[in-house]
């Protein structure tokens, strides 16, 4: 099954309509078209959960507060 299907089937549960303005719902990053190997579900998607995922060469971790939750705040020139 490729990750556009379950991205898909979860969008016809929840419908993207019903997210807030401030949400950051939906494929942040990766391909739509790669098959999914196996999937992490979890409230926040942490390094840890990550790094499990990693383990279980799962390639779709479904979160309810994803990696981005907002903008990013920190300019490159703070992070170097």
């Amino acid at each position: 099954m490729k990750i556009i299907d379950i991205v898909s089937f979860l969008e016809s549960q929840a419908h993207p309509s019903l997210q807030e303005q401030y949400d950051n719902a939906g494929l942040i990053t990766g391909d739509a078209g790669w098959e999914c190997s196996g999937i992490i579900c979890s409230l926040d998607a942490t390094e840890e959960v990550v790094r499990e995922a990693i383990t279980k060469k799962c390639n779709l971790i479904v979160a309810h507060h994803p990696i981005i939750f907002g903008g990013l705040k920190k300019s490159m020139e703070k992070i170097m």
